[in-house]
């Protein structure tokens, strides 16, 4: 009798052991996703914003600048437009790359913990199924 209650104690733990990994694992995934969306946010807003500050500049010199002036600025303003869309680009790779690694992640956790990970599924279900019911 003893024994039954230890194993059952023992297999309790574990349970509440793994959900804490689990638990831990889904916030870093969440924290993960949540920086690489600033940081992509931060870096487009600031390369648009410099972007648009040289734009109004050209505009506003266009009718004083010579022809070799004007060929001048609008090279210059290709290649902050071309370093900009690269930004973007090594800015989404990287958010894709994140996403990439806590799918990764939430896989091998599936695969390690297949009833536990149908149980969240369900508990999960279940409560957005309350929540949409109450509207």
């Amino acid at each position: 009798m003893k024994s039954n209650t230890s194993n059952d104690t023992d297999a309790k733990a574990a349970a509440e052991n793994l959900a804490r990994q689990a638990e831990t694992s889904a916030r870093n995934v969440g924290e993960a996703a949540r920086s690489a969306g600033r940081r992509v946010g931060s870096v487009a807003s600031e390369e648009l914003s410099n972007l648009r500050a040289d734009l109004d500049d050209l505009i506003s010199r266009i009718p004083s600048l010579s022809d070799i002036d004007l060929e001048e600025a609008k090279a210059k303003l290709m290649d902050k437009i071309a370093a900009t869309r690269e930004a973007a680009r090594d800015m989404a790779d990287d958010a894709r790359q994140q996403f990439d690694e806590g799918e990764e992640c939430s896989r091998h956790y599936v695969q390690e913990h297949p009833l536990q990970s149908v149980g969240y599924g369900a508990a999960i279900g279940f409560l957005v199924g309350l929540l949409i019911t109450r509207r």
